[in-house]
């Protein structure tokens, strides 16, 4: 009896094959781009590019967790998100063993790249789960495909599922290569950020008791000597609140350090990427243990507007 692998013939199973068993034979991506037709995207420090017939995939393993990474050349759009998600899993997961959702997309989120929708669902032997990303960049659309073991694996690497599709660009647009790795000049100018949360409240009834409402901007301008102000205003808990500082910006160890006169706070470095308008986007977690961080919920943004 012919043993059976997890993708048959199909180019894209034979390659998660190679990354379930070991990698070989791949290009160590450093920060470059790769393109596939008419699309460019960064490549992700640390993982393994193998180009595929319509495709680019980038990989990882660490013990018996695995990673894959897919971008796929465009395909038409007919302007319904929907029904182009249901055209591109048809595409590239259907053929590969994963039946197709039966709910609509989800809307994403954080958008430094095109916007788009995404779903995930399991292969029909149940042994990977994959997500598709959708990017809607017009009169095209660009499938980019997330596998793994499962969905709390696949959410361990999801950082870099968002870094990969917010580089994604289609000609006559070029991707341009994420910084994994920073200095003090890559971080002179204003880098503006915010939050808003609404909480509410019940009694033991299940009665609503109140809620509170945190909305707030931010922001550090930087200097090329390492010194910085520190502005921020709005609502904390329902309380007007406002302020400032200046210190200086201290890099080591992947971290980032805002030593200020009034307030020290330190982040743990992810990413630099350019934003699809030109604008720069920092990412920071939480100093905090790097298995407790959840980079959909704890990644901090930062922007810096284009130089007029």
């Amino acid at each position: 009896m012919r043993k059976r692998d997890y993708f048959g013939e199909n180019m894209l199973r034979g390659l998660l094959a190679v990354v379930i068993f070991g990698l070989v034979g791949c290009i160590s991506a450093q920060a470059q781009v790769q393109t596939v037709g008419d699309v460019s995207f960064s490549l992700i420090e640390g993982w393994q590019y193998q180009p595929g017939a319509d495709f680019g995939a980038l990989t990882i393993k660490t013990g018996t967790s695995f990673w894959l990474l897919a971008v796929y050349t465009s395909m038409p759009s007919n302007g319904n998100v929907n029904a182009d998600f249901t055209a591109a899993w048809n595409r590239v997961l259907a053929p590969t063993g994963y039946p197709v959702p039966g709910y609509s997309p989800y809307k994403l989120g954080n958008v430094i790249g095109y916007p788009g929708a995404y779903y995930e669902g399991a292969s029909s032997n149940g042994t990977t789960l994959a997500r598709l990303y959708l990017l809607e960049t017009g009169k095209r659309c660009v499938p980019v495909v997330f596998i793994s073991q499962n969905r709390q694996v696949l959410d361990g690497m999801g950082h870099n599922a968002q870094a990969l599709i917010g580089s994604v660009r289609v000609a006559p647009l070029q991707a341009s290569p994420i910084k994994f790795s920073i200095t003090l000049g890559d971080l002179v100018g204003h880098w503006a950020g915010g939050i808003v949360t609404s909480i509410d409240y019940y009694n033991p009834s299940g009665q609503h008791s109140g809620s509170s409402l945190s909305a707030m901007r931010f922001g550090y301008t930087i200097a090329a000597d390492g010194s910085y102000t520190y502005k921020y205003g709005g609502l904390m808990n329902n309380q007007m609140t406002s302020g400032d500082d200046s210190g200086v910006v201290v890099l080591e160890s992947g971290f980032l350090t805002f030593k200020g006169r009034r307030y020290t706070s330190r982040h743990r470095f992810v990413n630099m990427q350019q934003a699809l308008d030109g604008s720069t986007v920092l990412t920071l977690w939480p100093d905090a243990d790097i298995s407790r961080i959840d980079s959909s919920r704890d990644s901090t943004y930062f922007t810096r507007p284009v130089k007029q």
